[in-house]
């Protein structure tokens, strides 16, 4: 689902949709806390928390996505800035972060910031805050995204079983009914070899008791004939 964060003032109304896609490698989802700054031509946010009640966010190939609210536009982003503040217990302090969607609810724009690096002290270049700047054509291009998104989305979305687990947050059609679906292909493939087995029972015997003979409906002609 969609997240509006907690600390959002209510007198804002320019609203933003912020996707968060975490990466699949081993122990790339974290339990720290992440804070991002959002900055266009016009304005820029406060320091804002990346939060859910409910549920656990940015785990291991997850998808999170959030709203926020703003005084006004903050005009054509420029970045975000994004840290974390290494909190998590062990293994789920560092972060593999992929890449961030940002769109503008009034206009539906969206805007790219691709980083496809760990947020780690243990790990790369052992930094755990970033600026990403708005991605260019060039990078958006770039063969090695374009493959990354496109398998993502393909498991993600288009795959009925993985999609149980990955479902885009966007997607209308729910966990229950991909799961729904899953269990009524399940069945149906059960009901159908429980059809067929006992033909192929009698296939089997009938072949055995005619000894070679060559079959066409009831009739059979044996090799002596």
């Amino acid at each position: 689902g969609v997240t509006p964060l907690a600390d959002t003032n209510k007198s804002d109304h320019y609203y933003y949709q912020i996707l968060v896609f975490t990466g699949q490698r081993t122990n790339a989802g974290t339990d720290s806390k992440v804070y991002f700054v959002l900055s266009g031509d016009s304005d820029q946010t406060q320091v804002r928390l990346f939060a859910d009640p409910h549920r656990k966010i940015f785990q291991r190939g997850g998808i999170n996505s959030f709203i926020i609210a703003v005084p006004k536009s903050l005009g054509l982003l420029n970045y975000i800035r994004i840290w974390h503040d290494n909190s998590g217990e062990g293994s789920s302090a560092s972060w593999f972060l992929k890449y961030i969607i940002v769109r503008d609810l009034q206009t539906l724009d969206k805007s790219y910031f691709i980083s496809q690096q760990w947020f780690a002290v243990e790990k790369d270049d052992g930094r755990i805050e970033r600026t990403l700047p708005i991605a260019s054509e060039a990078e958006m291009q770039e063969f090695s995204y374009v493959l990354s998104k496109k398998a993502y989305h393909s498991i993600s979305d288009g795959h009925l079983w993985f999609s149980i687990f990955s479902r885009p947050p966007s997607n209308k059609f729910t966990r229950v009914q991909r799961c729904t679906s899953c269990f009524v292909l399940l069945f149906t493939s059960m009901l159908i070899n429980i059809m067929y087995y006992d033909l192929s029972n009698e296939a089997n015997a009938s072949s055995e008791t005619h000894n070679g003979a060559l079959s066409i409906g009831p009739f059979y002609i044996a090799p002596q004939q």
